[in-house]
């Protein structure tokens, strides 16, 4: 079934003038294989050979970047652009493309131009699906800061011409054969074999990029990344563990572990530590969490669940009983601000302003309203509250003509050859539109307030009434039927 004669016929079926049209072809082709046809044998045949031209895509993708990248410095200068911001533009319009953020973008460029000018031996691998995208990503990595001739040994000494099929000397191994943390680890004893110096100022330079990070965990949880100097960060964890061992084994008098297990413990101290709490003492920050009136109380009725979950605003959702009990604890100190929706309870409430700057609540309400960064694919924090349309070009302040980004896209609109514009007259159907200095047109849509998913409860008139009071409902309803009339 795989044999000469049908990759023959298939290539000769692709219409090579047209690439793009010739890996929409063969999405087309392996969208039609039927795999009860095949045996247990060729099932997993075709897995792994699919995996391989996941490698031979990459590497494709990466040579495509690298000529895209080299061309669009150039156009972004004879645009008027500055030559230290080409590379922002360029990783943004690469996110846009890849369908994924634009440090992402900038990253996968990195990775493309090194891939094509200092290591052939990486890419070649990459091109014939020995490896994947991943390993090759680490090899540039690892490899990060140095200079190109020493990339080039390192290239050569771990995926060069003796590493093919294996033939590697006695006692190597081949670089297909390897893991993603051995490709690491070989990386990094290469370098500092063949350029200690080097080693040194590279860490040295890692130093200026520490930082933290907060992410969303399952299960109602959330990660806390601290990034710094390798000593730093094991003395810290070294005192961590110290204190820990000693609410654990009874030794403390100020705390006691009661019943939790160690990394609990651990979890504990850390975070108190963090925020500057006593024992027992409340986190004093202040969350924005947005939930129904329903999930509030936990009073409903047939029509409306008292369960929707309750949205963390730029983090994630939680259950509502676990908020409802969150809120019931008297250690809490918890205020709540109630926000119009739509009669559809799907958006907020428009807010208007004749300032040039965002007054505070128009802030709150388009950073509830966009949660992340509005750009497609960028999930960065909202950073900026700006105007789609400069100010300074006629744009107005309000909530409509307003967008949430982070600092980095809000920096790249103002790029040459970037636009940014709002299509629709409400909420519901408001839409972002990115133009990007090649003409590409991507969209981008603020998910329900209550989060992605959502499906309207469509409760009867007079609860809404009830619920908002006449005046409220008076202003909703003329909104609505505003938002409904033809632009």
């Amino acid at each position: 079934m795989y044999d000469q004669g049908m990759t023959i016929e298939l290539r000769d079926l692709l219409p090579a003038a047209d690439p793009v049209a010739g890996v929409a072809f063969f999405m087309g082709w392996l969208r039609r294989v039927d795999m009860l046809a095949l045996t247990p044998e060729e099932q997993l045949a075709l897995a792994g050979q699919i995996e391989a031209a996941k490698g031979t895509m990459a590497a494709a993708q990466a040579r495509a970047v690298a000529e895209f990248d080299a061309a669009q410095r150039v156009e972004h200068v004879q645009r008027g652009g500055r030559p230290e911001t080409a590379g922002r533009s360029v990783g943004s319009q690469v996110g846009l493309a890849l369908r994924t953020s634009p440090s992402r973008g900038d990253a996968f460029g990195r990775m493309a131009v090194v891939l094509t000018d200092q290591m052939p031996h990486t890419m070649r691998a990459l091109e014939e699906g020995r490896i994947g995208e991943y390993a090759a990503s680490v090899m540039v990595s690892a490899t990060s800061g140095l200079p190109s001739e020493l990339r080039e040994e390192i290239d050569e000494r771990l995926a060069g011409p003796d590493s093919t099929d294996g033939l590697v000397e006695p006692g190597q191994i081949a670089l297909e054969t390897m893991t993603p943390r051995q490709i690491a680890g070989a990386c990094r004893r290469l370098a500092a074999e063949l350029d200690a110096a080097a080693v040194v100022a590279r860490n040295a330079r890692a130093a200026a990029g520490r930082g933290v990070c907060v992410r969303p965990a399952p299960d109602g949880q959330a990660y806390l990344t601290v990034q710094g100097p390798m000593v730093e960060v094991v003395g810290a964890y070294a005192a961590l563990t110290r204190d820990t061992d000693r609410v654990c084994s009874g030794a403390d008098e100020a705390e006691s572990a009661d019943g939790r297990g160690r990394g609990a413990v651990m979890a504990d101290l850390a975070l108190r530590r963090l925020s500057g709490r006593a024992v027992d003492e409340p986190q004093p920050l202040t969350i924005n969490l947005v939930m129904t009136d329903r999930s509030l109380t936990g009073l409903g009725d047939g029509r409306r669940s008292v369960d929707e979950p309750v949205r963390v605003a730029g983090h994630g959702h939680l259950p509502a009983g676990q908020v409802r009990a969150l809120l019931a604890d008297p250690a809490v100190d918890a205020r709540v601000r109630r926000l119009f929706t739509t009669p559809s309870g799907r958006d907020l409430v428009a807010m208007e302003s004749r300032a040039r700057h965002f007054p505070k609540g128009l802030r709150t309400m388009i950073r509830l309203r966009d949660d992340v960064c509005a750009t497609p694919w960028c999930d960065a924090p909202v950073r900026h509250d700006d105007h789609v349309t400069a100010h300074s070009a006629g744009g107005s302040t309000g909530f409509h003509t307003g967008s949430g980004l982070c600092a980095r896209c809000n920096l790249v609109k103002e790029d040459p050859g970037w636009s940014v514009s709002v299509t629709g007259r409400g909420s519901a159907d408001r839409v972002t539109v990115t133009r990007a200095p090649t003409g590409t047109l991507q969209r981008s849509q603020a998910p329900p307030v209550m989060g992605a998913g959502w499906r309207s409860p469509d409760p009867p008139r007079e609860e809404i009434e009830e619920w908002f009071g006449p005046e409220h409902m008076a202003v909703i309803e003329a909104r609505a039927q505003w938002e409904s009339e033809p632009a």
